[in-house]
């Protein structure tokens, strides 16, 4: 009868390269669990009973570290440890202390083992608000106001100026005369102009839409010099001796 051999583990043969590896990965792995149990087990069996008025955030930063194992990192630029608080706990942990201490500011914090780490929250460049007061309050006090412009047989009138009296925010009529403009909630009164038509200002009056009739503006012959290439009256014109010629059915005037 034929005995079976039983293969045997030669002990003097080398470990192989991988295994190695696994068993110095395994074994890092078991001390970070071990590790991480111990520091989550002390911050959790270690409590504090305190009460406190009007106490300094570094002062009770010193109170902790006195009465227990932890210590405190952080950076004096970003934590107000002069800020005054009240503290009263009792049989509470570290983070039941944190949570009083640090709320309504921008600070948080991360403990690790018995190491405490307060740190600041990052405000994102997307929520600082660029606007200023000034543009804030011009946004929320305008307001629209639109129309149309004629001539006295009704025909629409382009290149008319609507401008809010005593302001520099205006705008002209377009080809059908129609304009819309943008002004102040406190603007009070519109005034249209064009040239050889009467200005007008007309009281807004909470009005959104506004239709005006321009009225031609009737200027004699006499009160008419020649300017270059086109007329003014004569009262606007100053300075010197001007002699002109206003045709007149075909015959020259002098004036």
């Amino acid at each position: 009868m034929k005995k079976k051999r039983i293969g045997l583990l030669n002990c003097n043969k080398p470990i192989g390269t991988k295994l190695l590896l696994k068993m110095k990965l395994l074994s890092f792995l078991l001390f970070l669990s071990v590790a991480s149990i111990a520091s989550t087990t002390y911050s959790q069996q270690t409590k504090f009973t305190m009460s406190f008025e009007n106490i300094t955030v570094e002062q009770v930063f010193q109170k902790v570290e006195e009465n227990s194992e932890f210590i405190f990192l952080y950076s004096e630029k970003s934590v107000d440890l002069k800020r005054e608080v009240n503290i009263s706990v009792e049989d509470k942990t570290i983070e039941d202390i944190l949570d009083q201490l640090l709320k309504g500011t921008r600070n948080y914090y991360e403990i690790s083992d018995r190491q405490i780490s307060i740190l600041e929250k990052k405000v994102e460049p997307s929520s600082i608000k660029t606007s200023t007061p000034e543009k804030v309050k011009e946004q929320e006090q305008k307001k629209t106001i639109s129309g149309k412009v004629t001539d006295s047989k009704g025909e629409p009138l382009p290149g008319v100026t609507v401008i809010v009296k005593g302001t520099t925010i205006g705008i002209t009529t377009d080809f059908d005369g129609n304009y819309t403009l943008e002004i102040p909630e406190d603007a009070q009164i519109l005034s249209f102009s064009f040239i050889g038509m009467k200005t007008q200002e007309i009281t807004l009056d909470g009005q959104s839409q506004i239709n005006i009739q321009m009225i031609e503006e009737n200027i004699g012959l006499e009160e008419v010099v020649a300017i270059g290439y086109g007329v003014q009256k004569k009262s606007n014109v100053t300075g010197g001796n001007f002699q002109c010629k206003v045709r007149r059915l075909g015959k020259p005037v002098n004036n």
